[in-house]
C-alpha cells in the first residue's frame, strides 16, 4: 500500500490478540483500573521537555540538523500498575496537550486531558458518527476494556472533532526509509527559525506513530552530520528521567546530557528495522 493511502481495515474483519492484546475479547477490565484511570491526575504528565530537548541536541557535536514539534506538547506515560494496554489513548492525550494549548475550535470546552475511559467514550461516539465505523466491528467496541487502539482509532476521535487529520501506512521492503521520507518532509517544510541555532521549533502537532503492538509520539526529526536520520519521540511507555524535569536553567552536560538525549532518539528495541509495517496520523495544519 502506498505511504499516501489512508489507514484502512476491512469492515468485516474481526481482529484478535495478535492486533488487539492479550485482552482482546474482554467484555470489561478491572474495577481497580477503572478507578486508577478515572483518578489518575496529572502525576504522569510534564511540559516543557522540547525546550529541554532543544538544549541537549544544540551541544551535540554529532547532529547537523534538527526539527521539533510545538513546545506545547506535554510528556504523558503510563501510570504504575496499569500494565502496557493504553499506549494509544496516552499518544492521544499528548496530542490533545497541544489543540488545547492552541484552543483549537474542534475541543470546545473538552477537558484540558481527557482520561483513558474519556477517550474510550469519545472514539465510540466517533463511530456512532460514522466516522471509520469498521473500528466497532474490527474490535468489537473499546469502551471499558483494555483493547489496544491505534491509527484507526485516533484518527476517528480527530475527525469527529472537526480536527483535520490524515492516516498514511507504510509496509513492505523499505517501509522504514518511507517513513523517514515522509516525517522528514512533515517537520523540515514547516521549519521556523527559533532561539537554537541548529534546532528549528517548527509548532507542528507531534505525530501519532503505531508499529506492531505499541505506538508513540513522535516529536521531532534529526540528520547527523554523517548523514543518519533519527526520530525524537515521546514513549508513554517509561517517564522522563529525573534531570528533565528540573527547572529549566538546569544545566546538563557530558554522559549525562549524551545518555539522556539517547533516550529520545529512535532506538532499535522501539522502532526496529526488522518492522516492516508502520502508521502514522497527522493532524494538519489549518
Amino acid at each position: 500500500m502506498a505511504a499516501s493511502e489512508k489507514v484502512a481495515i476491512t469492515p468485516a474483519q474481526r481482529l484478535g490478540k495478535r492486533e488487539l492484546g492479550p485482552y482482546a475479547f474482554e467484555e470489561r477490565m478491572p474495577a481497580r483500573l477503572v478507578s486508577m484511570l478515572t483518578h489518575e491526575g496529572d502525576a504522569n504528565r510534564f511540559s516543557g521537555v522540547i525546550e529541554r530537548l532543544a538544549g541537549l541536541i544544540e551541544h551535540d557535536q554529532n547532529v547537523e540538523t534538527a526539527y521539533l514539534c510545538s513546545k506545547a506538547v506535554d510528556q504523558i506515560w503510563k501510570l504504575p500498575d496499569e500494565g502496557p494496554h493504553f499506549c494509544g489513548y496516552r499518544n492521544i492525550q499528548m496530542l490533545w496537550s497541544v489543540l488545547h494549548a492552541i484552543g483549537h475550535d474542534g475541543l470546545d470546552s473538552q477537558a484540558s486531558r481527557p482520561s483513558v475511559l474519556d477517550i474510550q467514550d469519545m472514539i465510540e461516539k466517533a463511530w456512532d458518527a460514522g466516522f471509520n465505523e469498521h473500528g466497532r466491528a474490527a474490535t468489537g467496541g473499546v469502551r471499558g476494556t483494555r483493547k489496544y487502539i491505534g491509527t484507526s482509532e485516533a484518527e476517528a476521535l480527530m475527525l469527529s472533532l472537526r480536527i483535520p487529520c490524515t492516516g498514511r501506512v507504510f509496509d513492505g521492503k523499505g517501509a522504514w526509509d518511507r517513513l523517514l521520507d515522509s516525517i522528514d518532509v512533515y517537520f523540515s517544510s514547516a521549519a521556523r527559525d527559533s532561539i537554537y541555532g541548529k534546532v528549528r521549533v517548527t509548532g507542528c502537532m507531534p505525530i501519532f506513530l503505531q508499529r506492531p503492538k505499541h505506538s508513540i509520539t513522535v516529536v521531532g526529526f534529526e540528520r547527523t552530520r554523517s548523514g543518519k536520520r533519527r526520530l525524537l519521540f515521546f514513549d508513554p511507555a517509561w517517564r522522563p528521567p529525573a534531570h528533565i524535569m528540573r527547572p529549566l536553567d538546569f544545566k546538563l552536560s557530558g554522559m549525562r546530557a549524551s545518555l539522556t538525549h539517547r533516550m529520545y532518539r529512535k532506538n532499535q528495541w522501539v522502532l526496529n528495522k526488522s518492522f516492516q509495517a508502520f502508521e502514522t496520523l497527522e493532524i494538519l495544519r489549518e
